[in-house]
């Protein structure tokens, strides 16, 4: 009885030592799982030897009364479905992994996720997926009447620009239109890059990698602007020459000014992203807006080398100063805040023509604007006349306001002697009222609003009420430049401002039948 059970104890040792070195070089483990995964997976190799069988003579001196690990091998190694099996994570692991192809665990012509090029699929990808949200979206848009808009406004100033090209004005200060048409065109910087919350958790691991997600967004956001800044130049440049028919500032030089200050202001609004302080980001993007109006200022009034010299100096003592504030490598937070605020001014924008999902407004404190809307009365029905005067002045659609107008004051002061000039008026109020119907999605979706004993439609009339007034102040505030001309054409300005108004007063009566139609449909 001993002498048995110390035989087949030493068979059994043999055995152990026999499984141990027939494991694979690079998967060497003690552990009895590998070892069984290893012993299955050999056994259905082709070409491989099996144990049990004739061709390994060691295996065949087992005990018949301990059944040996080799003869397990053998009764397993037909289909797989008889005999003693491995543990499902260690069969899975040993059978179902794909074949390594040149120490990579994907196959050939996969891009893999973690490289460069992984990188810049992710950001394609991405880009694709919102394209796909926006385009359904453009048969409504053409629909509403934009296509048709967009030709009138291109006749229009087609006839505007070859009345101007024909009849320049005498005294017109084309150097500093130069400046203001191109300085916020070049100082504009943004960037597209797609991030996501649970970036800030999957890709923080390839943070040193991630140059390679970002270059495209870069790229995308300079050459588009670019192409727009150099398309201005290019329309603006024959009524300059026309005004200043000897100045210095040829054609090709000012579009390589373009190009550079377009690079430049491009580095330093990236960098202004990765900055540590809030403060000093804001900081540096005001001394961008700074440059950009010195920079073409000298350009378009002083001599070629005083100009080219100033220039010189102004963009390496920027550059170098973009250098002294700390930096993040990566700024996660900012940049998926600034692709929120992107993603949901592009969605406002299609708002405008048709109903689409909008994500969260974007609040802004405005504190020089904190005491509007503290003159209506605390009464219920005035509620959403509170709510939406305070959401007007804190959100996207104020600035939106206040750029059209702005814009088209001083169109207003270049085009107050002609026609052109009323309906410059006109259509800058009709652009500004199109936008104000973004009021109507304001506290649509609000809860507690619901649940206040408040009147069915207090929002709708709040609502025109903003839209009403906003309009008429805009109105009056574009057609100010037709008080220079009020002495010497009175019928002309007069009718400007008085059909602006009436403008004003017809889109609020046509938005309020649109938003009965559209709440009825959502009831």
């Amino acid at each position: 009885m001993s002498g048995r059970g110390l035989n087949s104890g030493g068979e059994d040792r043999r055995e152990r030592e026999e499984n141990q070195d027939s494991l694979s070089p690079g998967r060497v483990s003690n552990h009895p799982d590998d070892r069984n995964a290893t012993q299955a997976s050999e056994s259905g190799r082709p070409g491989g030897v099996q144990r049990g069988s004739s061709a390994d003579p060691k295996a065949q001196g087992g005990s018949s009364a301990s059944p040996s690990i080799a003869q397990k091998g053998a009764a397993s190694s037909g289909d797989g479905s008889e005999g003693i099996k491995a543990p499902m994570g260690a069969s899975f692991a040993a059978k179902q992994r794909p074949p390594a192809t040149d120490g990579l665990p994907w196959p050939p012509g996969t891009i893999a996720p973690m490289t460069a090029e992984g990188m810049a699929a992710l950001r394609g990808k991405r880009r694709s997926l919102f394209l796909s949200r926006i385009l359904p979206y453009t048969p409504y848009i053409i629909q509403s009447g934009l296509a048709v808009t967009t030709m009138l406004l291109l006749i229009l100033f087609a006839a505007w620009y070859t009345s101007i090209l024909q009849n320049v004005p005498e005294g017109l200060p084309m150097s500093w239109i130069m400046v203001a048409l191109l300085f916020p065109l070049t100082a504009w910087s943004s960037f597209r890059t797609y991030m996501k919350p649970a970036d800030t958790v999957f890709l923080l691991p390839v943070e040193t990698q991630m140059r390679a997600y970002f270059a495209p967004a870069w790229r995308a956001g300079v050459m588009g602007k670019l192409l727009v800044t150099a398309l201005v130049l290019l329309v603006a440049w024959p009524i300059y020459i026309r005004v200043q028919p000897d100045d210095h500032a040829n054609l090709w030089a000012s579009l390589l000014l373009v190009l550079i200050l377009k690079l430049l202001f491009a580095y330093g609004a990236w960098q202004e992203h990765r900055m540590v302080s809030a403060r000093a980001a804001a900081g540096f993007a005001l001394l961008r807006w700074l440059l950009g109006i010195g920079a073409f200022a000298a350009w378009f009034q002083l001599p070629v080398l005083t100009a080219a010299l100033t220039l010189l100096i102004g963009a390496v003592l920027y550059g170098l100063i973009l250098r002294f504030p700390p930096k993040h490598r990566v700024p996660w937070e900012r940049l998926i805040a600034v692709e929120r605020a992107q993603a949901g001014r592009a969605m406002r924008m299609l708002g405008w023509f048709v109903d689409v999902p909008t994500q969260d407004p974007r609040v802004y404190r405005r504190r020089w604007l904190s005491g509007v809307g503290r003159s209506i009365p605390w009464k219920p029905e005035e509620a959403y006349r509170f709510l939406l005067t305070r959401a007007f002045i804190r959100g996207d659609l104020l600035g939106m306001a206040v750029r059209l107008s702005v814009v088209g004051f001083i169109l207003m002061l270049l085009a107050r002697v002609s026609w052109l000039g009323g309906a410059l008026l006109l259509l800058f109020t009709f652009m500004i009222g199109v936008q104000l119907n973004g009021l109507r999605r304001q506290h649509m979706d609000s809860l507690w609003l619901s649940l206040y004993p408040l009147q069915e439609d207090s929002r709708r009339r709040a609502g025109l009420h903003v839209m009403l007034r906003v309009m008429l102040l805009s109105a009056v505030f574009m057609w100010l430049p037709f008080v220079l001309t009020l002495p010497s054409d009175p019928a002309l300005a007069l009718g400007s401002l008085t059909a602006a108004l009436v403008l004003a007063w017809l889109m609020r009566s046509s938005a309020e039948r649109k938003w009965r139609k559209l709440e009825g449909e959502d009831d």
